[in-house]
């Protein structure tokens, strides 16, 4: 027999730092001014009790931050605090996630490029995310009681304005999926909620639910924190159930295959650029609620399925940088590898719905300054170093078709190495002079701009299977990775996979080959090229069937790990104001 224990915990994140740049949108102009609404780490953790004594209790913790999304920084340094408390945790018992939220402080990744508009790293934000992680998952390790599991899903209404596709061109170019017109980009996602309930002593104390879609009602002019749609949903329904039951429940709002879904209006038909309201606070709080009710709805009314209470989780880090697909995933092709991580021209532009980034005008420009680099580049390799410029045209031969604007991989920005000789002045945007300010202070040569080195991660919960995914994944992609993951698992009794993004490390996009090749913003900011999708299935399948073993028989390489930046480097970009 198995006994399972379960804890809850919800802790507040502190920092409400003034003129530091929001996290999402990239724009420097969405800073903080001040607080529309309070943040917070919200957390869980579950225990199983065998009695046999032959057999280890087994672990599983789940926390979700109303942040942008969980860096490799982030996840180091929480885990060290919660170890030096908790000696005997381990760190595939963890699992670390955001709802996405663009309304939140940033600053919080060693990682350089995604602390480029914030501007740099901020200690007083990354440590006081940390302190809410650890502590809202010390309070659920200590708040340990007898409870169950059990897990439901069910589809929004077609007729509920939640979600849209922005990126229709794009999904539509899936062999598998059904073409769809601009009038239906609502039914172009996941329309599904899935939702798993800790109930104790006859009460519902935990409600985790994942549903794709951007957290990015308030628009990139806000500057107001707040957990946008996701965290008012959590909120109202902690305070449905706490007027219900007369007890409180910790309710996690965390992010699915959000990956071209938005919140906002988008196709033929639609009243405003934006949500369902000109005041995009109302679209949020609109938006919440319907995530809200529907968790209602199926709490209420759904058929849920007990979960046995059996725990396993693994983690293994991998380097994306030059991952061999395995031609399963490749459409037979069996020399499909990925490239170190590089950002498109298209990346720059950022979306028509959720936020625009440079003009046309400018994406032409850096488009051509790129492009003549390349050729330059090439030249000057195959003369001086031929295997060196093997690898160069190998690897762009990865990214084809990207036009390549950031080489984060070889910290290389529009082919340069040198940043004072980009021939692009300051004055176009800021972020130039921070690029040059950084190079210039030898602040950005350690380790590569955006992580590379990844942590895979997959965390069972009896019939259930989370996909702990490092990053953002679009519908589709989404479908494929499930059904890859679930085909495994399903020979240990799993029924359902849900995608669990933004978790652990943030590392972009993951697109099907067929979208990657439109070069949208999602496949520009798809950084490992064409097979990143095809990479992530075979890491994936590969933990999968390591996982049909018992534990003590699963042959598993750990001997990479994230890389660690120098006190040194940080603190010369830490603590920057526009």
């Amino acid at each position: 027999m198995i006994l399972l224990s379960l804890g809850t915990g919800r802790e507040r994140i502190l920092s409400q730092s003034r003129k530091i740049g929001m996290m999402g949108y990239g724009a420097h102009q969405n800073q903080v001014q001040y607080k529309l609404s309070d943040l917070y780490v919200r957390a869980w953790a579950a225990q199983t009790q065998l009695t046999n004594l032959d057999e280890a209790d087994s672990l599983l913790i789940f926390a979700n931050a109303e942040i942008c999304f969980v860096t490799q920084a982030l996840q180091q340094a929480i885990f060290k605090a919660l170890q030096a408390k908790y000696p005997d945790l381990q760190e595939r018992q963890l699992v670390l996630s955001a709802q996405h939220t663009h309304a939140a402080p940033s600053g919080y990744s060693h990682h350089m490029l995604y602390n480029l508009t914030t501007p740099g790293f901020q200690p007083e934000v990354f440590a006081a995310i940390v302190k809410a992680f650890v502590g809202a998952i010390s309070q659920a390790l200590e708040t340990l009681q007898p409870a169950s599991l059990d897990f439901a899903k069910a589809a929004f209404p077609a007729d509920q304005e939640v979600a849209f596709n922005r990126a229709l061109k794009a999904y539509n170019a899936n062999p598998e999926n059904e073409p769809l017109l601009p009038t239906q980009t609502h039914l172009a996602i996941d329309r599904n909620m899935y939702l798993l309930r800790a109930q104790s002593g006859g009460q519902t104390v935990m409600v985790s639910n994942w549903f794709g879609v951007h957290a990015t009602s308030l628009d990139n002019d806000n500057t107001g924190i707040s957990g946008d749609n996701k965290g008012l949903a959590a909120i109202e329904l902690e305070r449905h159930l706490l007027a219900e039951q007369g007890q409180a429940a910790v309710c996690l709002f965390a992010q699915a295959a959000a990956g071209d879904v938005s919140p906002n209006f988008y196709g033929e038909g639609k009243n405003w650029p934006r949500g369902k309201f000109d005041s995009d606070l109302e679209s949020a709080r609109f938006n919440g609620r319907l995530q809200a009710r529907q968790a209602r709805r199926i709490l209420e009314q759904a058929d849920f399925q007990a979960l046995s209470p059996r725990l396993d989780s693994e983690l293994l880090y991998h380097d994306l940088g030059n991952i061999l697909c395995d031609p399963a995933f490749t459409g037979g092709r069996e020399d499909c590898y990925t490239a170190p991580p590089a950002h498109g021209v298209s990346f720059l532009e950022g979306t028509l719905v959720d936020g625009k980034g440079i003009s046309p005008a400018l994406a032409k420009v850096v488009a051509g300054i790129s492009q003549a680099q390349t050729l330059l580049q090439q030249k000057i390799l195959a003369k001086k170093d031929p295997e060196a410029y093997q690898q160069f045209v190998s690897e762009r031969q990865r990214q084809a078709p990207k036009v390549v604007a950031v080489e984060s991989g070889r910290r290389r920005f529009l082919g340069f190495s040198e940043l004072s000789k980009l021939p692009l002045p300051a004055a176009l945007d800021p972020v130039l002079g921070q690029l040059r300010g950084l190079a210039k202070n030898q602040a950005i040569n350690e380790h590569s701009w955006t992580p590379q080195i990844l942590p895979i991660q997959l965390a069972c919960i009896g019939e259930l299977a989370l996909i702990v995914f490092p990053g953002e994944i679009t519908t589709t992609a989404a479908r494929r990775l499930r059904a890859t993951v679930l085909a495994i698992l399903a020979r240990r009794g799993v029924t359902e996979t849900v995608i669990c993004a933004y978790s652990n490390a943030y590392s972009g996009y993951c697109t099907t080959p067929e979208e990657y090749d439109l070069q949208g913003y999602e496949g520009g900011h798809t950084v490992f090229g064409r097979w990143t999708l095809a990479a992530f299935q075979t890491l994936y399948s590969r933990l999968a069937e390591a996982m049909l073993k018992p534990a003590s028989e699963r042959d598993l390489d750990r001997s990479l790990q994230a890389p660690i930046f120098s006190e040194s480097e940080l603190s010369k970009r830490s603590g920057g104001h526009w």
